[in-house]
C-alpha cells in the first residue's frame, strides 16, 4: 500500500547549527592546540596570517583507507578545525569523530553544505557512503575570506540548494510506491520553501554579493540541521546526487561537487519531465559552471 501524503511522525524540531560570522585569524586565535584539516589551495596562503596549529592534514582523497591513514597520525590538537571546501569539511569530520575531539567548521567557499551536515561521506570501493556523525561546535562564516575565492566556487553552492527540485520529486514518487521513508510534510515545505527564496536570491548568488554567501550559509544551515533531525535528506538528495555518484564512480573523475550536482539536476529534471525549463533558467541564471 502507498504511504499517504501527510505522515504522523511528529514534528520535527530543527536545531541549526551553531552559525557566527567572524575571522578566521580571531577564531584560531581564541582555540588552544589545534588541528588545521586544510584543502591547499587556500592553506599556503592563509597560514602566513595565522596562528600555528600543532598539525596540518590536506584534505584529498576521500576514501576510507586514506581517511584512516590520517587519524592514525599521532599527536593531533584538541579541536579539528576543517578549513576549505568539501573534502576539508568531511576529513575534519571523520578525524574528530574517529578521535573524540571537538570540531569547528570554517568553509572558505560556498561550493557544498558540508560544513553544515553531521553526516560523514567517505568512499568505499568507489561509492558514496555515509559513516558515522558528528555536529560540529561552531560553524564560522568569514565573509570577506569566501568573497576572495573563485567565484565559480561559491556559485557552486547553488547545487545543494537546487537539489531540492528534483530531491523533492524523488521522494514524493518513492513514497508513494511505499519505498524509504514515508513522507513528511514539514520537510517538504522546507524545500519548497528554499527554492523559492533561491529564486529571490538568485541575482546575489551570481554576484557572490555579501548577501548571496550569507543566503547559501543559511540555507545549508537549515537543510544541515532538517537533514539530522530527520535522520535522512530524501528532501533534498534524490537523483540528481546518486547521477553524480555514479558517474564518478564510472569515469573516476573528480569535479567540483556543486557544479557537478547543477547539471545532475537539469539533466534528471527533463527525465522526470518537471519543470526542466525553470531549473535551467535557475543554474543559468546562478553562472555555476554545470554544462555538460
Amino acid at each position: 500500500m502507498a504511504h499517504s501524503e501527510t505522515s504522523d511522525v511528529p514534528s520535527l524540531v530543527m536545531q541549526p547549527f551553531c552559525l557566527v560570522e567572524d575571522r578566521l585569524a580571531d577564531v584560531l586565535a581564541s582555540l588552544g592546540s589545534y588541528t588545521a584539516v586544510a584543502n591547499d589551495p587556500p592553506w599556503t596562503q592563509l597560514a602566513l596570517g595565522l596562528p600555528k596549529p600543532r598539525r596540518v592534514v590536506f584534505a584529498g582523497e576521500m576514501s576510507l583507507t586514506a581517511l584512516e591513514a590520517a587519524t592514525a597520525i599521532e599527536d593531533h590538537g584538541e579541536t579539528i578545525v576543517g578549513i576549505g571546501g568539501g573534502t576539508a569539511m568531511d576529513t575534519a569530520k571523520f578525524i574528530a569523530w574517529k578521535l573524540g575531539r571537538s570540531l569547528i567548521q570554517v568553509p572558505t567557499i560556498t561550493s557544498v553544505d558540508a560544513a553544515f551536515t553531521d553526516a560523514i561521506g567517505v568512499r568505499v570501493e568507489r561509492k558514496v557512503r555515509y559513516l558515522g556523525k558528528i555536529a560540529p561546535k561552531l560553524v564560522v562564516l568569514d565573509v570577506p575570506l569566501i568573497r576572495s575565492g573563485p567565484p565559480h566556487l561559491n556559485r557552486a553552492g547553488i547545487g545543494d540548494v537546487l537539489s531540492c527540485h528534483t530531491g523533492l520529486y524523488d521522494w514524493r514518487l518513492a513514497s508513494q510506491c511505499g519505498q524509504g521513508h514515508p513522507w513528511h510534510e514539514e520537510l517538504a515545505r522546507l524545500g519548497r520553501e528554499l527554492l523559492q527564496q533561491t529564486e529571490a536570491a538568485i541575482a546575489d548568488i551570481a554576484a557572490v554579493s555579501e548577501d548571496g554567501v550569507r543566503f547559501l550559509a543559511n540555507a545549508y544551515r537549515r537543510i544541515g540541521a532538517a537533514c539530522a533531525s530527520a535522520g535522512h535528506s530524501r528532501f533534498e538528495e534524490g537523483s540528481e546526487h546518486f547521477w553524480a555518484y555514479a558517474y564518478e564512480a564510472a569515469t573516476g573523475a573528480q569535479h567540483i561537487h556543486g557544479e557537478l550536482i547543477a547539471c545532475g539536476i537539469v539533466s534528471m529534471a527533463v527525465i522526470q519531465d518537471n519543470a526542466p525549463d525553470w531549473v535551467a533558467g535557475m543554474v543559468a541564471k546562478s553562472g555555476v559552471r554545470a554544462h555538460p
